[in-house]
């Protein structure tokens, strides 16, 4: 059985809306997850066993299905068919590979002042 680590999943192609209200489907009520930003890059810092690669891609077809949904919603002459065809896209790299953030600790502080005289 895997370890409980903290990490940081990259958010491209994964719906916000999605990814906080299903984590802990796929990773039990003990996992937690929250907007993080990582490099400057948007994702989501999660505290559980690591997903798999087909949770990800499951969590991206939720999220497709979502947004596609969503659209539909808001826009009442949108064309479902085009919507579809906006949502299948081409063979592309795998780029939501999880990052791992250290451990589950703290850290304390550097005070200002003796970072500064060094």
């Amino acid at each position: 059985m895997s370890r409980v680590q903290q990490y940081w999943l990259p958010g491209y192609g994964l719906s916000r809306h999605i990814v906080l209200g299903h984590i802990q489907y796929f990773l039990g009520p003990s996992a937690s997850v929250r907007p993080y930003s990582y490099q400057g890059r948007e994702g989501y810092l999660i505290v559980g066993v690591p997903l798999t690669r087909e949770q990800i891609d499951d969590l991206r077809a939720m999220s497709r299905e979502y947004e596609r949904q969503e659209a539909v919603r808001m826009t009442s002459h949108a064309s479902v068919d085009s919507l579809e065809r906006q949502s299948e896209q081409s063979a592309e790299p795998y780029i939501n590979e999880l990052v791992p953030i250290g451990q589950h600790t703290r850290r304390r502080p550097v005070a200002y002042d003796s970072y500064r005289n060094r």
